[in-house]
């Protein structure tokens, strides 16, 4: 069915505050040495809505939307809603299936192993919503009801557990060795891709804002080290000859910084 002109204005509307959302609290999720790749992605991305808009690309602007919508809605962005009605004459809640979904738990005052994903996401979305609280207090309640049954009838079973070992190399291929910081949260590990010529070792960061490559050498799974000094510091033991395609000395993730050192052996 074609969208109203009503509707076509107001995804046009919508996707590009979603756009300029994205860009001025999402550009800072991964930044390497001052260059931010959201960032480059989110401003393309306004330009081609713009240029869609001016050729009437209709489709393209709602799968879009869709789109971007989608991915903030899991990822419980709390946000663009606020965002939204500040910014536009409009008044949207992405997380409004979440709340609909969870109506029949609502409604049966109990809560069931397939009920689990829905109130944890819903509690997610709206566990700080002020119009919600009644709601929340209630499923709330009914989870802490639920785990003393698990509790009561843990005691009446006998809990077995068996472990089968399987031969075979397992584990992940390209994975060299992984380092926690001591935070237990941010984590770097070092990884190789391809063969021969092709071959590349590198070492990765992820933190809760992303992840990405710091540091990329040619050649087939290379002895470097990766490990955290402290929590915000980055050691990199590795050799001056190797050929880096890259090798950053600073990354921020939503304002929080990271130093990268490298060590020469």
């Amino acid at each position: 069915m074609a969208l109203t002109k009503e509707e076509r204005q107001k995804n046009k509307t919508l996707l590009l505050a979603t756009l300029n959302y994205l860009l001025e609290y999402h550009s800072g999720d991964m930044v390497f040495d001052g260059y931010s790749p959201s960032k480059q992605w989110f401003l393309h991305d306004i330009r081609r809505t713009e240029t869609d808009i001016k050729n009437y690309r209709t489709k393209a602007i709602q799968r879009r939307l869709e789109q971007h919508i989608m991915l903030l809605k899991y990822k419980f962005d709390l946000g663009l809603n606020q965002y939204i009605k500040d910014n536009t004459v409009y008044d949207i809640d992405i997380f409004e299936q979440f709340k609909t979904d969870v109506l029949p738990v609502i409604s049966k005052r109990k809560i069931e192993d397939n009920d689990l994903y829905l109130v944890e996401r819903y509690l997610k979305a709206y566990g700080a919503n002020p119009g919600e609280q009644e709601n929340v207090s209630l499923l709330k309640t009914l989870l802490a009801k639920r785990e003393v049954e698990k509790s009561k009838w843990a005691e009446l079973t006998e809990q077995i557990t068996v472990t089968f070992s399987v031969g075979g190399k397992g584990g992940h291929r390209w994975l060299l060795s992984e380092a926690l910081a001591p935070n237990g949260v941010f984590k770097l590990s070092v990884q190789f891709s391809g063969k021969e010529e092709y071959a590349l070792t590198y070492v990765n960061i992820a933190l809760p804002g992303g992840n990405g490559g710091i540091y990329i050498i040619r050649g087939y799974k290379l002895p470097i080290k990766a490990y955290w000094k402290d929590n915000h510091t980055v050691i990199i033991e590795t050799k001056r000859e190797y050929e880096a395609s890259c090798a950053y000395q600073q990354i921020t993730s939503y304002g929080e910084q990271f130093n990268i050192e490298y060590t020469f052996v």
